[in-house]
């Protein structure tokens, strides 16, 4: 018998599972599947697409790099250009993100620089010949706004360029998360621009790969600040 005032220790796990699962099922079925559609139908999108990224509608594969916390400008963008796979962690939340975007026509590659790694960079190559690609540089876990070199890796075995996308917007919530994640609220302005691009060559070596990494953070954080800027959007 138990004794009083003590607790099941058996039902604090129980309990979390069961919490985990709820909180995955609402991410997915709830806020994906119906908050998230009608949030996007809301936003009123300014979209900058340069000519010289718009033949790439007509059968050119490109990279696209965005920054962790601007993620989910992706579904954007993946209307212009598609198909698009993007590479999601085999970290907790990867399973979530990637059944969502899913129901908006975006594929999957699984796998990380701190996870699965090497498996991913595979994939994405294969996936390189039939789709456009979408890396966020500074993911799963951070520092925020700084490129590892997965991006550039990827780009040096591919052979394809890098073109970096950015969005900000007049009015959104900021998650307390490392990458301050941003959620534009209802009926919020959204302004988007995709620039670039950066050719890195096929095979390069280690100090071609790391120039190609700083030109492409560099770049990423100068259009961010810059779209920042425009919308009155504070960090």
């Amino acid at each position: 018998m138990a004794a009083v005032g003590s607790t099941d220790s058996s039902k604090t796990p129980r309990r979390k599972q069961w919490k985990r699962r709820f909180l995955e099922w609402f991410a997915i079925y709830v806020f994906g599947g119906l908050i998230l559609p009608i949030l996007i139908k809301s936003w009123r999108v300014e979209l900058d697409l340069p000519p010289h990224l718009k033949q790439l509608r007509e059968g050119h594969k490109v990279i696209l790099a965005f920054w962790h916390n601007r993620q989910i400008g992706l579904i954007r963008v993946a209307n212009e250009l598609r198909p698009v796979r993007v590479l999601i962690s085999r970290h907790g939340d990867g399973e979530i993100i990637a059944r969502i975007v899913a129901r908006f026509g975006i594929g999957s590659v699984r796998g990380s620089s701190t996870r699965g790694g090497k498996a991913a960079v595979r994939q994405l190559v294969a996936a390189s010949r039939e789709s456009h690609l979408a890396i966020t540089p500074d993911g799963p876990v951070g520092p925020r706004y700084q490129a590892k070199q997965g991006v550039a890796l990827v780009a040096a075995l591919t052979g394809l360029p890098v073109a970096w996308v950015s969005w900000s917007t007049d009015s959104a919530w900021r998650f307390k998360s490392w990458d301050r994640f941003i959620l534009p609220k209802p009926f919020a302005r959204m302004r988007y621009r995709v620039e670039g691009t950066v050719e890195i060559a096929r095979n390069a070596g280690a100090e071609e790969i790391e120039a190609g990494r700083l030109e492409i953070e560099s770049r990423m954080n100068a259009l961010t600040a810059a779209l920042d800027s425009e919308m009155g959007l504070e960090d």
